[in-house]
């Protein structure tokens, strides 16, 4: 028994190419499925973010604007930044209110004390939907969030007309 070794182990140059093989396979079909998949998690998840800033802050400005006094209110623009998107009024209690973007931002400004209602804003626009009406105001609202490789998520999600109750 020359030559022949009888408690030979390991793998079978065959074999390792076989599973070096399916590996290759694997991995090449894996890799485009987990990046599709971490897409479609990025941008359902800015989406989702997207719809809870636009509804939260949606809510306050309409919740302001019902009880503003109607003579008060000015539309206009912070300087620099986009046409009507700024609001101010006093309310019926006597409140200072003014919303406005400056850049990706949109604030709120309470008796001068000023806090973020969002930072995803990427356009929000105040504007008279009838001309012989000023008792309604339209509040359009674009916001982004980002999502995979740089890119962003972009949303009009809400064109809201507020009726003025004073």
């Amino acid at each position: 028994m020359i030559g022949k070794h009888i408690n030979a182990k390991g793998y079978t140059l065959s074999e390792m190419l076989m599973v070096v093989a399916i590996m290759g396979i694997l991995a090449s079909v894996a890799a485009p499925l987990l990046v599709r998949v971490t897409n479609f998690w990025r941008q359902t998840t800015a989406r989702n973010e997207i719809e809870r800033d636009v509804r939260a802050s949606l809510d306050i400005i309409n919740r302001f604007l019902r009880q503003a006094d109607r003579r008060t209110v000015l539309l206009g623009q912070v300087s620099g930044q986009p046409p009507y998107s700024r609001v101010s009024f006093i309310t019926e209690k006597g409140q200072s209110v003014v919303f406005y973007q400056q850049g990706n931002k949109l604030y709120m400004s309470l008796d001068g004390v000023s806090s973020m209602l969002s930072e995803r804003v990427g356009y929000i626009a105040f504007t008279y939907p009838r001309t012989d009406d000023t008792s309604i105001v339209s509040v359009a609202v674009t916001m982004q969030a980002p999502t995979y490789l740089g890119g962003r998520k972009a949303l009009q999600l809400s064109i809201s007309k507020v009726r003025i109750m004073n």
